[in-house]
């Protein structure tokens, strides 16, 4: 199979909610007011409760209460809110497709930390938009359960990579492509934005990561977030080299208090977005 075929069966078998589509075209169209874009989230009671307990999460930490959707839009923007219904909308698919086959809960840990990392790291840099680096975190291994959810065996052969080996290597050796590679593919049948796709299909090509700052800090962050689930496995300082620090402007200590961050917020996040998985009884 090619990875369209992976990324086609799940967009076949689930649709972006209306209000994604809807909220993208107000946002593109420059016309519209924040109270437009409440009204469409307002729509889907499920969403505007899941949205206003992710805006009130740790994820934001804002400082006073957000109780409704139109307050949400005015103090966050419309482009932090559309940032927010596709984080809902992922978790939503990632529940949907979820496969015994590979480890869920590292899966979970995984996109959490990375986006955790990502967010915290943009906004060291001083990058606008930080909860966009949230979502590319998130995002950015979906295509194993897309693997896992049309190839089982292959995926589980994929999560058994080698001690030397890094779990990208390993995919594209077994499938001839990159679980990178299937995830910005999803998102792209999904008509997301390209700062949302282009990243992620680059998150592994280092001379990119180099020179583009989104594609940097989330090649920093994949890797980071490989630490922390793989900790006798990987070290920092063997998938963070110093160049691509320099050019991002980050240094240890950064990197350290980011991978500290992810440690300590995670939980909060994983249980808010599968409390059936990681809420403890």
């Amino acid at each position: 199979m090619q990875v369209t075929d992976y990324a086609m069966a799940i967009t076949n078998s689930f649709a972006l909610p209306d209000a994604c589509t809807r909220i993208k075209e107000l946002l593109d169209d420059g016309q519209s007011s924040a109270e437009d874009i409440a009204n469409i989230v307002a729509l889907d009671p499920s969403l505007s409760s899941k949205l206003l307990q992710l805006a009130n999460s740790a994820l934001y930490n804002f400082p006073s209460e957000i109780s409704t959707i139109s307050r949400a839009v005015n103090v966050i923007g419309g482009k932090s809110l559309y940032n927010l219904v596709v984080t809902e909308t992922a978790s939503s698919a990632f529940k949907a497709f979820e496969n015994n086959a590979i480890d869920l809960e590292r899966f979970w840990q995984q996109s959490v930390y990375a986006g955790l990392i990502a967010r915290q790291l943009a906004h060291e840099v001083g990058m606008r938009d930080v909860e966009r680096f949230f979502l590319l975190g998130l995002l950015h291994n979906f295509g194993e359960l897309a693997v896992a959810h049309r190839a089982p065996d292959s995926a589980a052969e994929c999560q058994a990579f080698a001690e030397t080996q890094l779990p990208w290597e390993q995919q594209k050796r077994v499938l001839g492509f990159t679980y990178a590679d299937c995830s910005a593919e999803i998102l792209m049948l999904w008509n997301l934005p390209s700062n949302l796709f282009t990243p992620i299909a680059n998150q592994h090509n280092k001379n990119l990561a180099l020179k583009q700052t989104d594609t940097g800090l989330l090649y920093v962050a994949v890797r980071l977030a490989l630490v922390i689930v793989h900790k006798d496995r990987f070290a920092a300082e063997r998938l963070v080299s110093e160049d691509i620090q320099k050019s991002l402007g980050i240094t240890e200590v950064e990197i350290k208090q980011a991978i500290k961050f992810a440690r300590i917020e995670a939980y909060k996040i994983l249980v808010l977005m599968n409390p059936d998985l990681f809420l403890i009884p």
